[in-house]
């Protein structure tokens, strides 16, 4: 009886973190995400002038918002898929200070794509499973 109660007990235990590592998976990127679509109509708005107090600002707090939740990230997913989604942060950050608005759409579409397919995979389906 008391090996049962200790195998319910450690399953339960597991069970609570992998939840907990989904939820914040999901919040943090989804988060990101609405900052980042806030970045696009920033962009989107300034077209002829890119490099605005406004859309430095807001690319700054998404760079820095991330910056803060890299290193847990890196504990939980595919480090691939952090640095991949790193680069793309890095990139829209120094393009949007170079004010060129071609590249910045393209860097602010693809990071916001990026979590699209990110969260995709972070909750597991019956059919990512199978």
């Amino acid at each position: 009886m008391k090996k049962l109660v200790t195998i319910l007990v450690v399953f339960a235990i597991v069970l609570a973190a992998m939840i907990s590592e989904i939820v914040f998976v999901n919040s943090f990127y989804s988060g990101l995400q609405h900052d980042l679509e806030r970045v696009s109509e920033s962009i989107l708005m300034h077209e002829e002038h890119v490099d605005n107090e406004e859309t430095v600002e807001l690319c700054k707090a998404v760079a820095d918002k991330w910056e803060k939740g890299k290193k847990k990230l890196l504990l939980l997913q595919n480090h691939n898929t952090v640095r991949n989604f790193d680069d793309k942060i890095v990139s829209l950050y120094a393009v949007v200070k170079t004010d060129n608005f071609n590249d910045a759409v393209i860097f602010v579409q693809s990071a916001i794509n990026y979590i699209d397919d990110v969260l995709l995979d972070s909750i597991p389906y019956l059919s990512n499973i199978l």
